[in-house]
């Protein structure tokens, strides 16, 4: 038991140790650079890829406002794409606003993956209307939006 209770205190004061000198290198420019840089990347990276994939329809309403489409096979876990964030990203060089986000289909939703598997008709089609505004850049955070 005295062998448990040492090796828990030493694993919570690595612990403290390791996110004590997280928060610390947060602080400095360049760890900031370096995790803004890192984001970017990821970004990069899944925007490539996603933009290989995506099949994102672009319908332009007004001067600045567009409708995206994407549709997809399997049941409805959210509203967010990352090949639409390209599309709007593409088509709002500056920065955009959602003005809504919604699925729609003929029918009923599917609730599962396995329904889908077995045949069970699963498309819809995600919809974004957006509204192309300068928005503020916001760097990348490991610890989210700030």
């Amino acid at each position: 038991m005295r062998q448990f209770k040492n090796s828990f205190k030493n694993g919570v004061s690595n612990s403290l140790l390791v996110a004590s000198m997280a928060i610390a290198l947060s602080s400095c420019s360049s760890f900031s650079d370096i995790m803004d840089s890192t984001g970017k990347s990821l970004t990069s990276a899944g925007e490539s890829i996603q933009s290989l994939t995506g099949n994102v329809q672009v319908v332009q309403v007004s001067d600045d406002t567009f409708d995206l489409v994407e549709k997809f096979h399997e049941p409805v876990t959210n509203f967010d794409s990352w090949s639409m964030r390209v599309k709007a990203k593409q088509v709002c060089d500056e920065g955009y606003i959602y003005q809504s986000r919604h699925a729609f289909r003929t029918g009923e939703f599917a609730t599962n993956h396995a329904a889908c598997a077995e045949g069970k008709s699963c498309g819809y089609a995600l919809e974004w209307r957006i509204q192309c505004k300068k928005v503020p850049y916001e760097p990348f955070s490991l610890f989210g939006k700030t």
